[in-house]
């Protein structure tokens, strides 16, 4: 008889050994390998049927006449879901034959009639996929992924204990951890309840953020934010369910904290210290996904913000996570916190011999013929400095793409260089006049009679 208090590594291993001997014990049953033959040649033949299928109606399309688009589309969509349905429905047919020969034998057929269950499981699945793909086509894909088929695998997983011998035991079985003992049967439901608030939460998310932008008119940054508090919310329930589940005692938790607290407020205050400043920039909405940024001189997107970090994508398309902490500590530069309307300036130089009302006239001409400027407000040309070799100008433009500043400035230097050489204005190099006092003759003498 196994025990049912699992207290240390050397119980666990007994226990599995214990459980491993039973099975080999039971699989080397003449009536067992039978089911198991049967199960094997069922699952193959159900699996063989459509592709079957599909190969013979190949096979008739290249023979017979052509029907139109419109009925393949259709055709096509009933055939997915057939052939996405006949596997399971031929293996839940083949299963009942085989279970209704077993039975006229004589034979033992347990195994076969649990493994039926399953097969009803694996049918209902698919069904309600079809279902769901036929109404609401690849937009169900997330919810797929996230929520049916890890569903269907778990409850899967709980068939297939619930099959195997002693499995009744293991789950009652407890495991010591210090002050705390739990079942696996519990383990596994408080697993479960963290799964089941996870998923709520990001259905919730999803729900926020599809339908309260159209319905509240609110700012797309604030719904984002009361969703991802919500969805957080919703995780920490969870997670205060299934500790419940364990067993674990609040009150003895809350003196441990309240212990610890000062230790964790050291150790671990650069992570508050993001979580705070990122609770800040989702309620100040001082940055949002989509805003165009200056960071450490480089221009970037940001991408998501989370409560402890920001995720921002340069335009070198390299993906950088910054903590919220340097955001709510340092400078940045917001293109798009207000309106996405920017000026660029783009300085420039000139000879003295050039004549800078025409210069201004050219400066502001060629750059309006630059998709991505703006003619309202007009680009100016402001006189910035007499330089010491050179006439100093900074051409102001405007445009709606603060993405593109670097890309628009470049171009404007390519227009400008190409329009000074038509019209003969030189961009002068640095120059200085040396002075030799009394000419050339002198240095050269005085440098001989030394």
């Amino acid at each position: 008889m196994v025990e049912d208090n699992i207290t240390n590594e050397e119980s666990i291993v007994d226990f599995f050994n214990n459980q491993f001997d039973i099975l080999l014990a039971l699989l080397s049953r003449p009536a067992v390998q039978l089911q198991i033959f049967a199960l094997f040649l069922i699952l193959l033949i159900a699996w063989l049927l459509p592709e079957g299928i599909r190969y013979w109606r190949r096979r008739q399309g290249s023979i017979g006449e052509k029907p139109r688009s419109e009925t393949i589309s259709r055709v096509q969509r009933w055939l997915t879901g057939f052939y996405y349905l006949l596997t399971p429905l031929a293996a839940l047919l083949l299963f009942n034959i085989a279970n209704w020969i077993f039975a006229i034998q004589g034979l033992p057929f347990g195994l076969l009639e649990d493994l039926t269950r399953l097969i009803w499981i694996w049918l209902i699945y698919r069904l309600l996929l079809t279902l769901l793909y036929a109404r609401y086509g690849e937009a169900i894909r997330p919810y797929r992924t996230r929520i049916l088929t890890p569903t269907f695998l778990v409850i899967m997983a709980l068939q297939i204990l619930d099959i195997l011998p002693g499995s009744s035991v293991f789950a009652d079985a407890t495991v010591g951890l210090g002050v705390i003992s739990f079942s696996f049967r519990r383990l596994v439901a408080a697993l479960i309840v963290i799964y089941i608030f996870s998923s709520m939460a990001w259905i919730a998310k999803e729900i926020m953020l599809r339908t309260m932008p159209a319905r509240l008119n609110a700012d797309p940054g604030v719904i984002e934010t009361i969703a991802t508090l919500v969805r957080y919310a919703f995780v920490s329930v969870g997670i205060i369910f299934s500790l419940g589940l364990l067993g674990l005692n609040f009150s003895s938790l809350a003196i441990v904290a309240g212990g610890l607290s000062v230790g964790i407020g050291i150790g671990l205050q650069d992570i508050v210290a993001n979580f705070v400043s990122g609770l800040a920039l989702l309620f100040e909405q001082s940055l949002r996904p989509g805003d165009v940024i200056e960071l450490d001189g480089r221009i970037s997107r940001v991408e998501k913000v989370s409560l402890r970090a920001t995720t921002v994508r340069t335009f070198t398309n390299e993906e950088l996570i910054v903590p919220n902490n340097s955001f709510a500590t340092n400078q940045v530069k917001n293109f798009t916190k207000s309106d996405r309307l920017i000026q660029i300036l783009v300085p420039f130089g000139i000879s003295y011999k050039s004549d800078p009302e025409l210069v201004r006239k050219i400066a502001v001409e060629t750059s309006l013929k630059h998709p991505r400027v703006l003619a309202n407000p007009e680009p100016f040309v402001l006189f910035s400095d007499y330089g010491d070799s050179r006439l100093d100008f900074s051409l102001f433009v405007s445009t709606l793409e603060p993405e593109s500043t670097l890309r628009i400035k470049s171009d404007l230097y390519y227009m400008l260089w190409e329009k000074f050489t038509e019209n003969n204005i030189q961009i002068p190099f640095p120059q200085r006049d040396l002075n030799l006092g009394n000419g050339w003759e002198n240095l050269a003498s005085n440098l001989l009679t030394r």
